[in-house]
């Protein structure tokens, strides 16, 4: 027999040893029965989140389907009709509204201008900024690049929607990019944003976001998994199916006709949203351009994300089911605005709410079982994260930067479990309208805008 080894302090690793394996042997016999002889509903409440809830249904069948469209080249774009298009030097204007955008505006202005395209005009509208903002931009009006405006009126800023609208009226592009301050473009963005308007169906092209700062911290390394999983592959996938809604505000091209048909943006609390469900609504096309690139700075600590997501959530709530609930009437508009957003409302919202049902269910019944639950599925996500983001890094044109975040795959499931009940308080708050006029909109928007 060979001595049992000690630790310098005297521990026994044999003991420890014997003792974790104990340990494990009586969670096993403890989980075995637990689950030993239970009927087959009950194996479905154990394991609902996963069976059920968010990204398993929602991201692994549209992950598989585009790997193997991007394998076997089962569908591809008319190439040849966007560049024919792009011959014809359609006139474009570029809307770049901001408030109090100081350091970024001229980062992007430069990015705009690296676009070098002939038939472009840069209208730069400062919305009653208190810092620096008209400022930076003034050199480049200075020197005829821009076209730059500024809301000086008494009652003071009039919000994005209304600014964007000036904007337009400024405009004579036959199409509109509408941009944000802080975000940069590849140098091919604007052809690949304004190629598909070769269709005359389509009234809105969606833009690829990506964060621009990923590298800073874990946070936004989250953010970075998360624009890749929900814009790069979903948008993607619904792009297959024609199912597009949604253009970001941040980066998204526009028919002039089509904006002038339904009177532009609203004073709204999600105003990309609702100008794309009121083009919806009018019969246009939306379709998701994955080639056309914009680098976004996304937020670095977890007070402001909380703060953009408490809005995306309560925004998402009004303008999809208070506003354009009707979209769903799929014998008035098209069939396929009522799947989207028959999606929408079941992974974004009821689910939401079924899943804290869930959960307070097993603590109160079957403890136990969550714990087991919680790591089973823990371990699964992070197998579905690593499919759903591989898929999309395979088909992004920064695959080489994005294939490190990778990584950080067993950190996306705790980050998501965490912003579900951020969603769940946002949308508490918006079902019962309170401090439903904390809006980002300034008070002389908010005042004429409608309460739904």
């Amino acid at each position: 027999m060979f001595p049992i080894p000690y630790t310098p302090h005297g521990i026994c690793m044999g003991t420890i040893e014997h003792d974790i394996a104990f340990l494990l042997r009586e969670v096993y016999s403890a989980f075995m029965d637990q689950l030993g002889n239970r009927p087959l509903y009950e194996w479905f409440l154990f394991f609902f989140p996963f069976f059920v809830f968010g990204e398993i249904p929602r991201y692994i069948i549209p992950a598989l389907i585009i790997l193997g469209d991007r394998i076997f080249g089962l569908t591809r774009e008319n190439e040849e009709a966007k560049k024919r298009f792009m011959l014809t030097t359609p006139s474009v204007s570029v809307l770049l509204v901001g408030y109090n955008e100081a350091p970024n505006i001229a980062n992007a202005i430069e990015s705009l201008i690296e676009f070098d395209y002939p038939a472009m005009e840069i209208i730069v509208v400062d919305d009653g900024s208190t810092d620096g903002t008209y400022q930076a931009a003034k050199p480049y009006a200075d020197r005829g690049l821009i076209k730059l405006y500024r809301n000086n009126s008494a009652s003071g800023r009039s919000g994005r929607p209304a600014a964007s609208n000036m904007a337009l009226q400024l405009a004579t592009g036959d199409f509109i990019l509408s941009v944000d301050a802080d975000t940069s473009f590849d140098h091919d963005a604007l052809d690949q944003m304004i190629a598909p308007f070769h269709d005359p169906e389509v009234g809105v092209v969606a833009g690829n976001l990506k964060p621009r700062n990923a590298d800073k911290n874990l946070l936004t390394r989250m953010q970075a998994l998360e624009y890749l999983q929900s814009i790069t592959l979903w948008k993607s996938w619904l792009e297959l199916l024609g199912w597009n809604m949604q253009a970001s505000g941040a980066f998204g091209a526009f028919r002039r006709e089509a904006l002038q048909e339904v009177a532009a943006w609203d004073p709204e609390l999600a105003e990309d949203a609702d100008l794309s469900l009121k083009l919806k609504k009018a019969g246009w096309k939306i379709v998701f351009a994955s080639k056309a690139i914009a680098m976004t700075n996304v937020p670095e600590d977890i007070h402001r994300l909380v703060v953009q997501r408490h809005r995306w959530d309560r925004g998402l709530l009004r303008t999809y089911f208070r506003k354009h609930i009707s979209l769903m009437k799929f014998w008035q508009f098209d069939w396929r605005n009522t799947v989207e957003m028959s999606l929408e409302l079941v992974f974004s919202v009821l689910l939401t709410v079924f899943y804290v049902i869930w959960f307070v269910f097993m603590c109160i019944f079957f403890p136990t079982i969550l714990l087991f639950a919680i790591v089973i599925m823990y371990f699964i996500y992070i197998a579905v994260t690593i499919l759903t983001v591989g898929v999309a890094i395979s088909t992004s044109e920064r695959g080489r930067e994005e294939i490190s975040l990778l990584l950080f795959a067993p950190v996306f499931p705790l980050y998501k479990s965490f912003f579900r009940w951020v969603r769940l308080y946002s949308f508490i708050l918006e079902y019962f309208r309170l401090n439903y006029e904390q809006s980002y909109l300034p008070e002389s928007a908010w005042r004429n805008a409608r309460k739904w």
